[in-house]
């Protein structure tokens, strides 16, 4: 099985991608010594914040 070295952007770990990684295909096509991606992590914690931005704020009264 094929693995690919990636840094993530926001974050800056190391992650070893399998074949089986989502990523994996779009990140070996470009041929890159050290790819960079956004991990699930990273990508979980955008998503977290950008729905919480857009709750209604509470009134306080």
């Amino acid at each position: 099985m094929k693995t690919l070295a990636a840094r993530c952007l926001m974050c800056g770990k190391s992650y070893q991608l399998d074949e089986d990684n989502k990523d994996f295909k779009k990140l070996s096509e470009k041929n890159l010594s050290e790819a960079a991606f956004i991990c699930d992590m990273c990508s979980n914690k955008v998503r977290y914040e950008s729905d919480e931005q857009r709750k209604p704020k509470k009134p306080v009264s």
